[in-house]
């Protein structure tokens, strides 16, 4: 069995991190820059104060569902208007024009975007078990993959989109958000006193924040250039800016925020190096999403919707390194390549364009509405 240090010795010479390396067309030793400890031991110290608050005062079920759309602004608390009004001031780096070349992408990619954000970044993520201990302390497992992905799902589509109530609905999703990691956090520490702060460092910190963050930008953009999805460097520029603004208002100090690619594996390389790897907890995450199997009803065929969890596997085992899928437990399945191969020459002959952006954003919020209703049910 091999160390954690091996494991991460592997992923960055073998494994997915030389995947990612080699297409960014830098090495291991360019990217070798020390990460300030305290990020491991900073969390959203003002947020959480607020929360215990609202918690206390019992508002925070009336916040959240203000966030959601529902309930008058006018009952809320002051505290809560005031924090909400500071946030809804738009910082002067904020380049509207680069974020809508995000949401542009974000959008065109369709169905592209889902699988590789669902079997690449999210799945990937788990084989960093630091990463899966706050959602086991939370009850992931017992809530299921279904709503988790819901969830997921939701922020992403709310925080990428370029309609004339996108910005409303992205500040009021990172708040959504941000609110929910502080409550967790609070949560976690009150039910586990024996949290392993010292390897662990806080729950959802900011240097973990940061990672996740990886996950919409690299891993991506990574994910649709291997599907062979073509996108220009303005898109890509524009997916970073983003998320630079989505992370600010998660509450990360914007000072330590990734600018590009390779700023962001940067801190991807440094971060992975204080982190534990693949564990018990990590393959049971990893199992519960790879046998989720929602179908899409946008899909006409009943044979592939009954057949969905094969096509997950397929873009799982096409993405992700050995190492990762031994550690996860992720099945194998019989002529797993024909599923990307599909996607594959369908984006070499897909030619960029408006509609294409229309129907990507038709497919997602259809994936998105099949989770509600699940979630219903």
């Amino acid at each position: 069995m091999l160390s954690k240090n091996q494991h991460i010795e592997y992923f960055w010479f073998k494994g997915n991190g030389k995947d990612l390396l080699n297409w960014s067309n830098t090495s291991e030793e360019k990217l070798k820059k020390e990460i300030p400890a305290e990020l491991f031991h900073q969390v959203d110290d003002a947020v959480d104060e607020l929360v215990k608050e609202w918690i206390a005062e019992k508002s925070f079920g009336n916040i959240m569902a203000y966030l959601h759309g529902k309930g008058e602004y006018d009952l809320l608390p002051k505290s809560f208007k005031d924090f909400h009004s500071k946030n809804s001031k738009v910082p002067d780096w904020v380049d509207f024009k680069l974020i809508e070349s995000g949401t542009y992408l974000s959008q065109r990619a369709g169905l592209n975007a889902l699988l590789t954000l669902r079997n690449f970044s999210l799945l990937g993520g788990y084989f960093f078990s630091n990463l899966t201990k706050p959602l086991v302390e939370t009850g992931a497992l017992e809530k299921g993959a279904t709503l988790r992905l819901f969830y997921t799902l939701g922020f992403w589509v709310n925080v990428s989109r370029s309609d004339a109530e996108s910005q409303t609905l992205r500040l009021n999703s990172c708040m959504q958000v941000r609110l929910v990691h502080s409550a967790s956090r609070l949560m976690i520490k009150k039910k586990n006193p024996s949290w392993d702060y010292e390897n662990l460092g806080e729950p959802i910190n900011y240097a973990d924040m940061i990672a996740t963050y990886t996950a919409f930008t690299v891993y991506l953009l990574y994910g649709l250039n291997k599907l062979k999805f073509k996108f220009s460097k303005e898109e890509e520029d524009g997916i970073f800016h983003l998320w630079k603004y989505v992370t600010w208002l998660l509450g990360i100090p914007l000072d330590v925020i990734p600018n590009n690619r390779l700023e962001t594996l940067s801190f991807f390389y440094n971060w992975s190096l204080r982190q534990n790897t693949g564990d018990i907890d990590s393959a049971r995450l990893a199992n519960a999403l790879i046998e989720e199997n929602t179908a899409a009803k946008l899909l006409k065929s009943d044979f592939i919707k009954r057949n969905m969890g094969y096509i997950h596997k397929s873009i799982a085992h096409y993405f992700l390194d050995d190492q990762i899928l031994e550690l996860l437990q992720i099945p194998t399945v019989k002529f797993q390549f024909i599923i990307p191969a599909a996607m594959k020459f369908k984006n070499l002959i897909s030619a960029n364009s408006e509609k294409q952006r229309m129907q990507g954003d038709i497919d997602q919020r259809s994936i998105l509405e099949d989770y509600r209703k699940a979630n219903e049910n």
